[in-house]
């Protein structure tokens, strides 16, 4: 893109309003509380704008790249899980380029200049890492995916909860927004709580055991600026390009199919790729059932804990593994 034309975009902002960015962000610090561990905020400049992350654990641990999904920030996605994980790894959530977060898009964040994978490099380049493991939620776990798939010599291993892998990137993308309808033509705070319970397990409770979770969810829905999120091309996944990668992808998924149905568990199957489906969860099943997925993680991550990480516990479900 010449200079010319860059000169009259506008940067885009992931916020209907200011007053709207302002409620977020607020919301964002107050989610905080709910970590159970010390986080660091910073930003990291890239050639795409300045990216915030929050840092948590030993900096002398393995680090741990943690991306979250669309419409959803750092501080909400990782809120149940951060104490866990951070007790183990260097733990680095990222919040989005476009998402409603506190990263802020720079002018070329657009759909002709933007590449993910420069962007995700600069980010670890940023902060001095030289290889890491990376996991995500949703199109987090795209992103975990395509970033593993891409830097191999980099990744060491990748987590994908409720993703990774898109056999057609128009069809997801119009899949979800059907599940959200009708409720999302009237989008009173009660339906924007009918679309969360939609895509959670009809036995989770977890939204009622921590309403902040829901409260923001809901403000990010009424307050992000999706189009924001447009750069954010996805890429169609061709059969066999992770053949030599099968080691260091694991795929974690809820038994409460809404998002990453049946069809994708046929194509985990059918690629020969591992997975787990977890019991008693939905499309939030780091948050429906957060210590199955972290015995998961933590297992699949390292190797020294995976006895541990196979006590199964009754009150979350047993999960079931391929």
């Amino acid at each position: 893109m010449n200079a010319r034309r860059r000169s009259k975009l506008k940067k885009l902002s992931p916020f209907k309003n200011n007053k709207q960015r302002a409620k977020v962000l607020a919301s964002y610090d107050e989610l905080l509380k709910l970590w159970n561990a010390n986080a660091e905020s910073r930003f990291v400049e890239t050639s795409y704008g300045r990216t915030h992350v929050l840092l948590a654990g030993d900096p002398g641990n393995p680090p741990l790249m943690l991306f979250h999904g669309v419409g959803d920030n750092s501080a909400l996605m990782w809120a149940l899980n951060i104490g866990k994980l951070s007790a183990h790894f260097y733990c680095i959530a990222v919040d989005t380029l476009g998402g409603p977060g506190k990263s802020e898009p720079g002018i070329r964040f657009n759909g002709e200049e933007f590449h993910s994978i420069l962007w995700m490099e600069e980010v670890r380049e940023g902060l001095g890492l030289d290889s890491l493991y990376v996991a995500g939620v949703s199109n987090g776990a795209y992103m975990a995916y395509r970033y593993a798939t891409a830097k191999p010599d980099i990744v060491r291993k990748a987590v994908c909860l409720e993703g990774g892998m898109v056999l057609h990137p128009l069809k997801a993308m119009l899949g979800t927004v059907k599940m959200m309808f009708p409720e999302l033509l009237l989008p009173t705070d009660r339906n924007l709580r009918r679309i969360i319970t939609k895509l959670s397990s009809p036995e989770s409770d977890v939204f009622e055991r921590y309403p902040a979770l829901a409260d923001h969810l809901v403000l990010l829905m009424k307050s992000h600026n999706q189009r924001a999120m447009f750069p954010h091309k996805l890429q169609k996944y061709v059969v066999g390009e992770a053949a030599g990668l099968k080691e260091k992808l694991y795929f974690l998924l809820g038994d409460h199919h809404t998002v990453a149905g049946p069809s994708f568990v046929h194509l985990l199957e059918s690629e020969g790729f591992r997975y787990c489906m977890i019991k008693k969860a939905g499309h939030a099943l780091n948050h429906e059932q957060p210590e199955t997925v972290h015995k998961e993680m933590i297992s699949f991550f390292c190797k020294r804990l995976r006895a541990e990480a196979r006590v199964t516990m009754m009150q979350h479900g047993e999960p079931y593994h391929r």
